[in-house]
Order: C-alpha cells, then structure tokens, then sequence
C-alpha cells in the first residue's frame, strides 16, 4: 500500500535533477566543440512510449531499461546550432540549468520538511 513513500520520491526526483544537471553542464562544456551533440534526460515513461511506437512488429525484441532509476540519458541527433555540427544550443542550456537549479532547491526543501517531520515525530523536536 505504501510502496513509494514521499521520501522516495523525492529521492527519485533528486537523482533526475542531478542526471538533469551533469547532461547540461556536458552541453555547456562542449558547446565549441565540432561535432558534438547534446545530450538530454528524458523520463522512462517518455522513453517507453518512444519505443513502443517506433516498434513495428510484436516479435521484435522489446528494448526497456532494467535500470530503476526512471530517467534515461539520451543524445539529441536532431539538428545543428553552429557551421561546425554541433547542436548545442548555449541560450536553451543555461534556460534549462537556472530552471533545473530552482527544481533541485525546491526538492531539497521537500526532503529537509521530510527529515523535519520525522524528526518531531520521533520527539527531537522540542
């Protein structure tokens, strides 16, 4: 009944934000160099209903993570920015990073209230 508690979740959530994180800063790293492409995390559930869709036979092998974690890292093909094949995008990634930051701030307040509330359950708190 109470499999995933909200400090699971959060958990969950942390570790997307910070796969989220360590994606961009690779982007913003390689922004000048020739040939790069991005990368980005997309949520399995994304990631599931791509694959579903692009399968075109039932017999064909059925390609899902075994990894739990819910978020996948992925290269974006799609396109190039600069004359040098590279398709980073150096307005979308800091976008993308100020947006994860305030994402990661709010998830680790959610995790502190959590502690918090244990803490005064457990009579820490006077």
């Amino acid at each position: 009944m109470f499999s995933i508690t909200p400090l699971t979740a959060i958990e969950h959530a942390l570790n997307g934000a910070m796969a989220e994180q360590n994606a961009i800063a690779q982007n913003i790293a390689n922004v000048d160099t020739p040939n790069y492409k991005a990368k980005k995390v997309v949520f399995n559930d994304v990631l599931q209903s791509e694959l579903k869709a692009n399968r075109t036979n039932v017999r064909h092998f059925n390609f899902s993570t075994s990894d739990d974690s819910g978020f996948s890292t992925v290269t974006d093909t799609f396109g190039t920015v600069q004359n040098n094949g590279n398709n980073v995008d150096i307005d979308h990634e800091m976008s993308s990073l100020a947006q994860n930051q305030l994402l990661y701030q709010a998830l680790s307040q959610a995790a502190s209230d959590q502690f918090q509330k244990f803490n005064t359950v457990l009579g820490g708190s006077r």
